[in-house]
Order: C-alpha cells, then structure tokens, then sequence
C-alpha cells in the first residue's frame, strides 16, 4: 500500500510555523518504523504536480495521468480504446493583465446547481462530438475523440492561480478553447449563476479541462475492502492496487472530492487550507487524517507490513519504504522519538 499525501508540508510562513506543533502518533509510528527512504524533486513547470505523479507510480508522461479514465473504470462506464478528461465547473475571476480561477473547494457548488449547469452545457459538448456525464458537484467526465493525447495541466495548477500558463495549446485543442468561450457566454445569464450572484456567491462562469490520458493495462485491477475516511468516505485498505480518494469532504472545509489511482492512495485534503495558508484548518486536517486514516493502519501493521508513504510539498517529497528498520535505526528512535516536524522540515 503506496499512501501520498499531498500539502504535507507548505510554503506559507503560518502552516510552516505550526508545523512544529503537530502531534500525530499514528503517523509518527508507521514513520519511526520504516526501514528505508527515498527523495523526491519537481518542477514548478510540469503540467502534473510532484504528488500526482508519485500517486500514479510515475508510470504516465507529464500532463498525460488518465485520472478521467481511472474514474470512468470506477463506475464502469469506461471502455477500451475510450478517451477521457476531467471537467471542472470554475469561477474564473478577469483581471486587467491576466485571467486567474478562483479555488473550487470555496465555490459551495451544489449538486442542483451543477447538474442543472452541466444539463445546459452538454448539448454544446455533444455538438463536438464530447459526451458529458455527471459524477459529483465538482467533477464531471467527458469522453470523446478530443482528449487523445491531449496535453492537460492539473487542477492543482490553477486553483487559486493564472489560467493562462496552463491552457493547451496543442492544435487538438483549439476546438476546445472555443466551447469554453462559447460556455462563458452561455453561463453570463444563466439562471443558476444568477441565484448564486444574488446570494453573493461567485458565478460558475467557465471550466477546466484535466486528467486526459489513458492507463496502462492495469490501471483496469479490481479494487479492494474499504474503511471510513473523514466525511464518510471510503478508503480501500487491500493490498496494490487499490483505489485512491482525492480529497474527503465532510469536516475537511474546502476539501473536494476528486479522481482515483489504482496504483496509490492519494490523500489532498490538506490543500485547501495550504493554499489559505490557514494553520487552523490544516492543524485539523492533519489529526482527522492521523485519528481516521492512520490509527487503523497503526492496528492492522503487524497483519500488513507493506506500507509506504509519500510526504509532499509543492517541489520536493519523501518517501518511507516500510521494511525492518537497521539495529541503529531503532535505537536512534528511541533515544530521541522525533516529532512530526523531523520528517517534513526539508520539504
């Protein structure tokens, strides 16, 4: 079992000065008994953030990790020699000299409203030849032609940031730039965004396009038994593969629910209170991953040895390899039982 967490350690000066303070016994325990580990680097350039390439057991090109595909399997409605990408509802904020998104997770996107939204906007995909479906408030699937070997930049990329770096540029996609000026204008009057505007919230006024790419023959495996995460949703614990959860909802605010990997489980409910650079929230988020994710695994360690965890930040990442750890190794542990901040502090 590969876990990565992604926001395990943050640049912003008020999570970093918390991080310190961090209790997280279960954690620290499954860490303290790890016999070896391996570093990690990124590039603020790469279209697949450091943690989603190490979630997809870097097994994918740059910008070509099939998350649409591996979520279509999920709830078979994938077939071989399908293409597949993520659509993303989005606020897109107009500045003078740039266009930015505001961050999803603050969007309180209900799921009326993006149903009713993706009801207007899917005869207009189809046009393209692209089918639309509905998977949660958040996240839609669409399937078509298009999405072959399409170059697509992560929803980590954007939220919260300058769209215009990311955009695809390929030939492909310059039937797709248009459908995304036709929805801006489709959605200016819409209904829905009207409501919304009159209660002060942000109006869905555009989409991204993300996790294009297809998987790798056993991206197909089954998935295994599952336990709670935080906001009632479940987390396989069966051997590799297994299925992956972006984002738990629930107590996590900010926290969406996102796509799967059959090859980790990729934790992202720290990101939105990372990017807030809110110590609170990411305090908190922290102890419910510790109590509701690793408590159990601390439980079952002696019946299921194989545990390996990422710890992320944005450029660089560590990974502990479970196995025996050396004769020094436990000594040194117990001698000094360093906190959570000795693993993370040079990420």
């Amino acid at each position: 079992m590969h876990i990565v967490i992604s926001h395990a350690a943050t640049p912003g000066p008020r999570c970093r000065a918390a991080s310190p303070t961090l209790q997280l016994p279960h954690l620290q325990a499954l860490l303290h008994k790890a016999g070896g580990q391996k570093l990690h680097t990124g590039s603020a350039e790469s279209l697949t953030p450091l943690a989603e390439h190490l979630a997809s057991d870097q097994a994918y090109p740059d910008g070509l990790v099939p998350w649409a595909a591996w979520l279509a399997q999920g709830s078979g409605s994938y077939q071989e020699g399908q293409h597949w990408a993520l659509i993303s509802p989005c606020h897109l904020q107009i500045h003078s000299d740039h266009v930015a998104m505001q961050d999803p997770g603050l969007l309180q996107l209900s799921e009326d409203e993006s149903r009713t939204l993706l009801a207007a906007m899917q005869p207009y995909f189809e046009e393209d030849g692209i089918a639309l479906n509905w998977h949660s408030a958040h996240t839609w699937l669409a399937q078509g032609s298009v999405f072959q070997n399409l170059l697509s930049a992560s929803l980590a990329r954007v939220r919260g940031q300058p769209t215009d770096p990311w955009i695809p540029r390929q030939s492909a996609a310059q039937g797709l730039r248009r459908l995304q000026n036709e929805m801006q204008m489709l959605l200016y009057t819409h209904a829905v965004n009207d409501a919304r505007s009159a209660r002060g919230q942000a109006p869905i006024n555009g989409f991204w396009i993300s996790g294009t790419g297809s998987p790798l023959p056993q991206g197909a495996a089954p998935y295994g038994a599952v336990m709670p995460l935080p906001g009632g949703e479940a987390l396989p614990i069966a051997p590799k593969p297994l299925q992956a959860l972006l984002a738990p909802t629930g107590p996590i605010p900010g926290s969406i629910p996102g796509p799967t990997s059959p090859h980790a489980l990729y934790i992202d409910a720290l990101s939105a209170s990372a990017l807030r650079d809110d110590p609170q929230a990411w305090v908190q988020a922290w102890q419910a991953l510790d109590a509701q994710v690793f408590a159990p695994l601390v439980a079952q360690r002696a019946s299921d040895p194989a545990i390996s965890i990422s710890l992320c930040s944005e450029l660089r990442a560590r990974t502990w390899v479970s196995g025996r750890a050396s004769l020094w190794q436990r000594i040194k542990q117990q001698l000094t039982a360093p906190g959570f901040h000795h693993f993370v502090q040079d990420l």
